[in-house]
């Protein structure tokens, strides 16, 4: 997982996604909102921002990491190691989650610089415990994600495909209620939602502990389905001789 923080560092396109992406979105939720004169509206949206860039930052740093993978020919050497390739690949996604975490506090800094968001947490130490277990939850989503991203060559583009499915479905942009019901259930399972209530519960007041809970029983159930998907999906690459590139 310290290696591929490091790659982050190292990678221009990461870096600007850690450095501007959550300058982009703070602004996003500060004007889509309109809440000016609601402080912890907007405090709220910063939270959902900041959110946002950490799913952003796994689904397309684990899929742009597959890819690099294909390119330098070091792929199909993971999947013939006799480590077990979620071993192998689950350092990756999590990675890309501790730079989302970093990103968190990016944005609460930016949205206090630049639109004046009082930044005040009701409960310092839930959030020190829900912002880790936020970026683990939604970094084993992105392992389970990955199991696709094994499947198809065009792992990058699927992956920046499915950042805006998962931002609507989860009420990051907006509120649950707006979307159709059959939809809203779809958000339960996704771990950016229980991510979002802790942080937001542990920042605004309320309780986080059953968000965080939640964090922690999906972090499981991702690994696990994970582990199988990626048998399942790396026996069918094989198979079809799509773990090459070329």
């Amino acid at each position: 997982m310290r290696i591929h923080v490091l790659q982050f560092t190292k990678n221009a396109f990461d870096l600007s996604g850690v450095v501007i992406w959550p300058i982009l979105y703070a602004s996003i939720a500060y004007y889509l909102l309109g809440a000016k004169n609601d402080p912890r509206l907007l405090l709220s949206a910063s939270l959902g921002a900041a959110v946002m860039t950490m799913w952003s930052l796994v689904v397309v740093g684990s899929s742009g990491a597959l890819e690099n993978q294909r390119w330098q020919g070091t792929l199909e050497l993971l999947v013939a190691a006799p480590v077990p390739f979620s071993v192998a690949l689950a350092p990756i996604t999590i990675a890309s989650g501790v730079v989302g975490a970093y990103s968190l506090v990016a944005t609460l800094v930016w949205g206090t610089l630049l639109f004046g968001v009082p930044l005040s947490i009701d409960a310092p130490f839930a959030f020190a415990l829900a912002v880790p277990m936020c970026a683990l939850a939604v970094g084993s989503l992105g392992l389970m994600m990955a199991a696709t991203f094994v499947l198809y060559r065009a792992a990058f583009h699927l992956g920046i495909a499915m950042q805006y499915p998962v931002w609507l479905v989860t009420g990051l942009l907006m509120p649950l209620s707006l979307l159709p019901a059959p939809v809203r259930p779809l958000s339960w399972f996704l771990a950016p939602t229980w991510g979002f209530r802790a942080i937001r519960a542990a920042t605004l007041g309320g309780s986080p502990w059953a968000d965080i809970g939640m964090c922690v029983v999906l972090t499981v159930v991702y690994f696990t389905a994970g582990t199988v998907f990626l048998r399942v999906f790396e026996h069918l690459a094989r198979a079809r001789a799509t773990l090459r590139l070329t």
